[in-house]
């Protein structure tokens, strides 16, 4: 079991989203840092390093960078790629594509996708996607036909990424046709390639819809089994306002939000995953502290659960 950081949510350090890419500079600083507290790698998200357009030999510089370090570049994180709707179909397909291609070459162990559809793509404001009645993008809305597009984008990338061992994940996300333990399922069955797995983020059902259409350990229960080589971990506390049926979030270190992990954690190590395991969303604040205890507290979660400090397996 290896623990890395995700480092799309460190998009205030040591960039912001509408800034130029990290420097080398930034990115040794941070690699250092992650070394001293003990992190394993990195999963680059794309909104830190566009790995989905950026030349193969930027993404293997880091990589190299990394390796001075002992870091490994475990893997990719390309958020928001709806390949059902016409106005981005085309594009994320493509840079999908091109992130796997660059995965072959740098080594890296995985690719996870979240097929979620952008907010502005359809007119939704991003404080909208969240917590409300409804969720754009989402499984409710899906057609047949938005599934099998899906799967057979996944299926041609699947088979591409076998050649070089690397797998392919798909993330519990909302706002995609992937938001659900069983729509995720559906989606991995249509397209039936063994190198196609579930990252059960439990976080990102929970903000789906003001009320979650369904509980974290209900999800995680059924997608532990399917679970690959990369696993997202965040948590977060929901305020749920009823006079306007609507959710808002506040996130929170790992083991103090809606989520037990320690209940989680038994689940997934009972199903046999020994991959990755990605802090994705470190919590409030200065983000690299949290970070720091998330690793602390997943390192002494692993190893109480070993030794049988859990809450069981249902």
């Amino acid at each position: 079991m290896k623990i890395v950081l995700g480092t799309h949510t460190l998009t205030g350090y040591p960039r912001s989203l509408d800034g130029p890419p990290p420097t080398a500079e930034a990115r040794r600083n941070l690699f250092g840092w992650l070394r001293r507290h003990g992190f394993d790698g990195i999963e680059i998200g794309s909104w830190w390093l566009d790995v989905c357009r950026v030349p193969v030999e930027d993404v293997a510089s880091v990589r190299d960078e990394l390796a001075d370090y002992g870091l490994e570049l475990a893997g990719f994180n390309l958020l928001r790629k709806n390949v059902a709707h016409p106005a981005v179909a085309d594009e994320n397909a493509r840079g999908i594509r091109h992130a796997v291609t660059t995965a072959k070459r740098v080594g890296s162990r995985f690719v996870s996708i979240s097929f979620s559809l952008a907010g502005a793509t359809v007119g939704v404001p991003e404080d909208r996607v969240r917590g409300t009645r409804e969720s754009p993008g989402s499984s409710r809305d899906a057609s047949d036909a938005d599934y099998e597009r899906t799967a057979a984008l996944l299926r041609e990338v699947a088979r591409d990424a076998a050649e070089a061992d690397v797998a392919i994940a798909v993330e519990l996300h909302h706002c995609s046709l992937a938001d659900t333990s069983a729509s995720l399922i559906r989606l991995l069955e249509v397209a039936g390639e063994p190198n196609l797995t579930a990252n059960p983020d439990l976080g990102n059902p929970q903000w789906g819809y003001s009320v979650p259409e369904e509980q974290w350990h209900a999800a995680i229960a059924r997608l532990a089994p399917r679970i690959g080589r990369v696993w997202h971990v965040k948590n977060i506390q929901r305020i749920y306002v009823p006079d306007i049926d609507r959710s808002f979030f506040v996130q929170a270190p790992l083991g103090e939000g809606e989520i037990d992990y320690r209940w989680a954690m038994a689940n997934v190590l009972a199903s046999g995953f020994d991959g990755y395991i990605s802090i994705e969303g470190a919590g409030p604040g200065d983000v690299l502290t949290v970070a720091a205890r998330g690793k602390t507290y997943l390192d002494d979660l692993i190893a109480d659960v070993r030794a049988g400090v859990g809450l069981g397996v249902q």
